[in-house]
C-alpha cells in the first residue's frame, strides 16, 4: 500500500496567517503514521515529507523553526540513545541557511556515520527545491557524490525513523533542541532553547501542549516549575519536548527564559528577525514570492503584507 501523505494545509508561520508553505517545493506534506509500516510503498516518502513529519510529530514548532528561514539562521534538533556507552548513537537534522544536514552519529555524537545534505534552490522554475550536495554527503568515511544514491539513503533514513517513531522519547533517550539568529560559532549548535518559547514567552497560566487557561486546573512540573499541563494526557505528549527542559542546567534554562521575555526568541533582537523598512521581501523559499518580511506594528504584534 502506497504511504498515505497528510497535506498541512492549515500550517503557518507566525505572523503570516496567509501565507502557504512549501517544502521541496510541494505543499507541506507529512506521513499518515498511524497506517504506516514496513511494507508501505514509499516511492511518495521524500526525505523532505519524513523530516517534516518527525519535527511536526515531535512539537510543530520545530517544524516552525525549520521553515522560517527569515527568522532563524540555523536550527538543529538531536536524539540521544544510549549516549556514554559504547552502544550509543545520535540522530541529527539541522538547517544552516538554505541548506539542509541530517543522518547519523557515533556513540561520541561527533563523528558522523551517514550525513547527507541537500541545498534549497533559491531562484528560478525549480525555486524552493531540495537538491542533493555530493560535496558534503558521507557514508562513514566515504564520499557520496552519486545524486541518486543520496536520494536513495536519503528516503531509507527517513523511513526508519518513522517506523521508530523517533520524536518519542524511552529509557536514555534525550532530544535537544537548538536555534541561532545569525552564525556563532561555525563548530556549534546554536542556543539550547525550549521550543515552545521560540514566539511565546513562558506563560504558566495556561496548559503547554494544548494552551487551555486558567479555566481548568493546571498542574505545574514539580522539577523545573517551567512547564504547566491540564491533564497527564498532556504532559505525556510534551515529555518528549520537556525533559531537556528539564534537565537543563539551571544556567542555561535560566538564560532560555531571560531570552524569551519579550513575547519569545524572536522579540530578543528585532534586527534580525523583523523587516527594519517597508518594502523588505521576504527572502523565505518555503513559502511563496512576493511575500513581506514580518514587521513590528506600533502595538507589539507583527503583521503580515503581501508584495
Amino acid at each position: 500500500m502506497e504511504t498515505q501523505i497528510t497535506h498541512l494545509a492549515n500550517f503557518r508561520l507566525p505572523d503570516y496567517p496567509t501565507a502557504k508553505l512549501h517544502l521541496d517545493a510541494s505543499p507541506l506534506s507529512i506521513i499518515d503514521t498511524e497506517i504506516f509500516t514496513e511494507e508501505s510503498d514509499t516511492g511518495n516518502l521524500t526525505p523532505a515529507i519524513g523530516i517534516a513529519t518527525v519535527l511536526y510529530k515531535w512539537c510543530p514548532n520545530a517544524l516552525t523553526a525549520f521553515l522560517d528561514l527569515d527568522a532563524w539562521f540555523s536550527m538543529t534538533w538531536t536524539l540521544g540513545i544510549n549516549e556514554d556507552t559504547a552502544e550509543g548513537s545520535k540522530i541529527e537534522i539541522g538547517r544552516i541557511g538554505n541548506q539542509i544536514t541530517f543522518g547519523s552519529l557515533d556513540s561520541t555524537g561527533d563523528n558522523w556515520t551517514l550525513m547527507l545534505t541537500y541545498n534549497i534552490v533559491s531562484e528560478g522554475e525549480e525555486r524552493g527545491k531540495w537538491i542533493p550536495n555530493p560535496k558534503e554527503s558521507m557514508l562513514g568515511e566515504q564520499d557520496v557524490t552519486d545524486l541518486g544514491e543520496i536520494e536513495r539513503l536519503g528516503r531509507a533514513w527517513v523511513k526508519e525513523l518513522v517506523l521508530k517513531k523517533r520524536w518519542e522519547t524511552g529509557k536514555k533517550m534525550r532530544h535537544r533542541f537548538f536555534v541561532e539568529y545569525a552564525p556563532m560559532d561555525v563548530w556549534g549548535d546554536g542556543i539550547p532553547m525550549n521550543p515552545h518559547w521560540l514566539y511565546r514567552s513562558l506563560n504558566l497560566t495556561r496548559c503547554t501542549t494544548c494552551d487551555k487557561r486558567e479555566e481548568v486546573e493546571l498542574q505545574r512540573c514539580g522539577r523545573c516549575g517551567t512547564a504547566t499541563y491540564c491533564s497527564d494526557t498532556c504532559q505525556r505528549r510534551d515529555w518528549a519536548v520537556h525533559k531537556d527542559v528539564c534537565n537543563m542546567s539551571m544556567e542555561d534554562r535560566g538564560q532560555a527564559i531571560k531570552i524569551t521575555e519579550k513575547g519569545g526568541l524572536i522579540g530578543w533582537d528585532e534586527n534580525k528577525t523583523y523587516a527594519q523598512g517597508e518594502g523588505e521581501m521576504s527572502g523565505n523559499l518555503n513559502m511563496g514570492e512576493g511575500v513581506m518580511k514580518r514587521i513590528k506594528a506600533a502595538n507589539g504584534d507583527s503583521t503580515e503584507k503581501s508584495g
